[in-house]
């Protein structure tokens, strides 16, 4: 089932959002002194990482 221009620029919007979110948890991450925090922060990065991926593979 293709996908409709709406849903299309739905996934783009959510993409560039996800890549910002990895982009901020990666800097948040070097930028920490406690490594539980430095932990968490790049556990979500990964997280988004995967939701970045996932919403990508709609598009191949």
């Amino acid at each position: 089932m293709a996908l409709t221009e709406k849903e299309l620029s739905a996934i783009e919007d959510q993409l560039s959002s996800e890549k910002l979110l990895i982009a901020k948890c990666k800097e948040y991450a070097q930028q920490c002194t406690d490594p539980e925090l430095k932990q968490k922060c790049n556990a979500i990065a990964g997280k988004h990482q995967t939701h970045y991926e996932k919403l990508l593979s709609f598009l191949n």
